[in-house]
C-alpha cells in the first residue's frame, strides 16, 4: 500500500528544509569517457529491477535504500499531471526561473537511498546536438552516482531522425514498460507524444520536456528560443548593422521554429536590417544549402542569413562557398545550437556565430533539475538554461566558463 500523503510531505518538507536548489569543464559535445561510465539503466537487468512509478508497493521521496520513489506523492507534482490537451508554452509563465536561480532556492541536493529510473528521449542520435545533450544527462547521473545516490539510474533512446514522429512515440511508449519513474522528453512536435504522455500520466509517471516543449508537458528544462532568436538579431545588428537578411527555419508547426525566428524578426525591426525572406528547411543540411542557394540568386545583395539550428546553418556555409562568395564579408551567416561542428566553422572563419545552448551543459542542467524534483524539492514549472552568441571574439573561452558552471553540492 502506498504510504499516507501526510506522512509523505511530511518527509520531504524535512529533507527540503536542509536544502534548497542548486562539474566539471567541458566542451560542447561532453565528456565522452564520462558518459561512457554512467551505468545505462537500459540493460535488461537494470529495466528489471526497476519498480514502476505507478506500482502500489513504491515509497515516497524519503525512501530508504533500493525503495523507488512514490512519483504520486512528489510535492513537485501536487497539483497534478498536465494536461495533453493543452498546449505548454514555456514563455507564459511569469515564475519561470534560470537554472542558476533554481540552485539558489534549493541549495544543496539531499543524498537518500531513493530509487528511480530516468528514461531519456532525444529526437535522434544523428544530430551532435542531442548526443551531447545525452552524453550531459549521463555524466549529471554519474556525478550523483558518486556523491551517494546510488539508486538514480538512467536510459537514453531515440528516434531515427528528427522526422521520425511515429519512432520517437514507439520508444516513449517501450520506456513506459521498461518502467520509467520519469522520462526527460525533447519531442520532434508539440503533439507527436500526446498518446505517450497521457499513458505515463495514467501510470503516475512525470514527463519532463527538455528544449522542446510539447502539449501536457508536467516541466519545461532549456534554453528561452524566442530568446535566442533575439540574440542572434542583436548579432546581425551590432555586428553587420545593415542589409537585407534572410531566414532559413527548421520544421514547420514547431514552436521552437516560430519562437527563434520571431525573436530574430523583433530584433531587427527597428534596425537597418531588412528581412527579405524565410523558407523552412526541415533541420536538415542539403535542403538549407538549397534554400540558401535559392536566396543567393533571389537576392544578390543578402546580406545575412540568420538558420533556426546549426546543421542547415553549416549547409548554408556550403551553399556560400559553392556561389564563390566571401564569408564573413560578403555575407555573415549565423546558426542555432552551439555544436562542435560550428565552433569548428567559427574557427575557420566560416560561420560568423552560432547562438549556443551549449547541449552537454543543457543535459547535466536537465538531469539536475529532475533529479531535484524526484528528490522532494520543489520549484517553478520553467527552469531556463542559458544561451549566448558565440563567436570569433569568445570562441577560445571553454563552455564551463561562458556557462558559469559549477558542480552541485550535496548533503
Amino acid at each position: 500500500m502506498k504510504k499516507n500523503l501526510a506522512s509523505v510531505f511530511l518527509a520531504v518538507a524535512m529533507g527540503t528544509a536542509l536544502c534548497a536548489c542548486g562539474g566539471s569543464s567541458k566542451s560542447a559535445s561532453g565528456s565522452t569517457e564520462a558518459a561512457q561510465s554512467s551505468t545505462s539503466a537500459g540493460s535488461s537487468a537494470a529495466a528489471q529491477s526497476g519498480t514502476s512509478a505507478g506500482s502500489s508497493a513504491a515509497a515516497d521521496s524519503s525512501a530508504s535504500a533500493g525503495e523507488t520513489v512514490d512519483t504520486s506523492a512528489i510535492p513537485q507534482f501536487a497539483d497534478g499531471w498536465g494536461d495533453a490537451n493543452t498546449p505548454f508554452d514555456p514563455l507564459t509563465f511569469d515564475d519561470a526561473i534560470t537554472f542558476e536561480e533554481m540552485r539558489k532556492q534549493c541549495g544543496s541536493i539531499p543524498v537518500s537511498g531513493a530509487s528511480f529510473l530516468i528514461e531519456g528521449n532525444i529526437r535522434t542520435e544523428d544530430n551532435v546536438y542531442w548526443t551531447s545533450l545525452r552524453d550531459g544527462y549521463k555524466a549529471m547521473i554519474q556525478t550523483m552516482n558518486d556523491n551517494g545516490l546510488t539508486g538514480i539510474r538512467i536510459d537514453v533512446q531515440s528516434a531515427l531522425n528528427e522526422a521520425d514522429t511515429e519512432g520517437q512515440l514507439s520508444v516513449m511508449k517501450d520506456q513506459i514498460r521498461s518502467g520509467a519513474n520519469v522520462i526527460m522528453i525533447s519531442p520532434i512536435s508539440t503533439s507527436n507524444c500526446t498518446e505517450g504522455v497521457e499513458t505515463a500520466h495514467t501510470d503516475n509517471i512525470p514527463c519532463i520536456a527538455v528544449n522542446n516543449e510539447f502539449n501536457g508537458a508536467d516541466m519545461f528544462v532549456g534554453p528561452n528560443s524566442y530568446e535566442e532568436g533575439v540574440q542572434a538579431g542583436e548579432w546581425a545588428v551590432g555586428n553587420v548593422k545593415s542589409g537585407k537578411a534572410a531566414i532559413i527555419m527548421g520544421l514547420a508547426g514547431t514552436d521552437v521554429v516560430k519562437n527563434r525566428t520571431n525573436g530574430f524578426i523583433d530584433a531587427t525591426k527597428d534596425s537597418e536590417i531588412e528581412i527579405v525572406d524565410q523558407q523552412n528547411a526541415d533541420w536538415d543540411r542539403n535542403k538549407a544549402k538549397d534554400v540558401c542557394a535559392t536566396f543567393l540568386k533571389t537576392y544578390d545583395d543578402l546580406k545575412v542569413i540568420f538558420c533556426n539550428n546549426d546543421v542547415m546553418a553549416l549547409g548554408a556555409v556550403e551553399a556560400v562557398k559553392e556561389a564563390g562568395l566571401t564569408l564573413g564579408k560578403d555575407i555573415f551567416i549565423i546558426g542555432t545550437d552551439g555544436t562542435d561542428e560550428a565552433y569548428q566553422s567559427i574557427k575557420n572563419g566560416e560561420l560568423s556565430a552560432t547562438i549556443s545552448m551549449f547541449p552537454y551543459y543543457e543535459g547535466m542542467m536537465a538531469s539536475e533539475v529532475t533529479t531535484r524534483v524526484m528528490l522532494g524539492q520543489t520549484m517553478p514549472k520553467v527552469i531556463w538554461t542559458p544561451s549566448l552568441a558565440v563567436d570569433a571574439g569568445n570562441i577560445g573561452k571553454d563552455d564551463a566558463e561562458l556557462t558559469n558552471w559549477a558542480d552541485p553540492e550535496f548533503e
